[in-house]
């Protein structure tokens, strides 16, 4: 028996070295993608272990259904968001058939792993009283630029967050939450409801810029942000 302890313990290390190298790489993704705006680019990396989020962006971004889209909402201090295939810059022609858009996508909400830092990639929904089983837009998604809280306005936001939903138990923030939330920014009040499926990896500047753009009483901008085109990165 002692012959053979080391050759499985030998195996044994080998294999969780590889079952957490393997669960890191299937959270981060490896595919990448760039949106092309009117004032600047930002690079996405969509998160493998939301894999029907993954897919149906990567679809839709080959089929150009993006392209000439505008930015058409801002939350400031929140997020910048867009997909409104109604909604294209001025002088270019609508999607042709929008209705077989006409789809959700399931809900992967992986948290806390995937949470609303600054620069999370999140996909919109209808509101929970039509929307119960927090079913995604096929085509609308946002992009989080937040603001940065301190430790106590943080912690007071998500008590409050915790004492009111009732519908379900909201876990309290973890470490690598409060890290991020009070340094880069976000916003946490979204986590849990909503699917986050990627993140920035280059151009949060360009997001931070639209999000600071003014808007009128509908939360549209009043200056033009256009997605010229969005692209698989190789």
């Amino acid at each position: 028996m002692k012959k053979l302890l080391f050759p499985v313990l030998l195996g044994l290390s080998a294999w969780l070295i590889a079952a957490c190298s393997g669960s890191k790489r299937d959270a981060i993704g490896r595919t990448e993608v760039v949106i092309e705006t009117s004032r600047g680019n930002i690079t996405l990396r969509l998160y493998d272990d939301t894999p029907q989020h993954r897919d149906n962006f990567i679809r839709l971004v080959r089929e150009g259904v993006y392209d000439g889209l505008l930015w058409n909402r801002i939350v400031p201090e929140g997020t910048i968001q867009t997909g409104d295939l109604t909604l294209k810059a001025h002088g270019q022609k609508l999607t042709a058939d929008t209705s077989k858009y006409h789809y959700t996508v399931p809900p992967e909400i992986v948290y806390p792993r995937h949470f609303h830092k600054a620069g999370a990639l999140a996909m919109a929904r209808e509101a929970d009283d039509v929307n119960p089983g927090r079913e995604s837009s096929s085509t609308q998604f946002y992009i989080v630029s937040g603001k940065v809280y301190d430790r106590g306005s943080l912690a007071e936001l998500n008590q409050f967050m915790r004492d009111s939903d009732t519908t379900r138990t909201r876990p309290p923030l973890t470490e690598q939450q409060k890290q991020a939330y009070t340094t880069r920014g976000g916003c946490p009040h979204l986590d849990g409801d909503y699917t986050v499926f990627g993140e920035v990896v280059d151009g949060l500047p360009v997001v931070q810029y639209i999000n600071r753009l003014r808007t009128d009483e509908h939360e549209r901008p009043l200056k033009e942000v256009v997605i010229k085109r969005i692209r698989i990165k190789e």
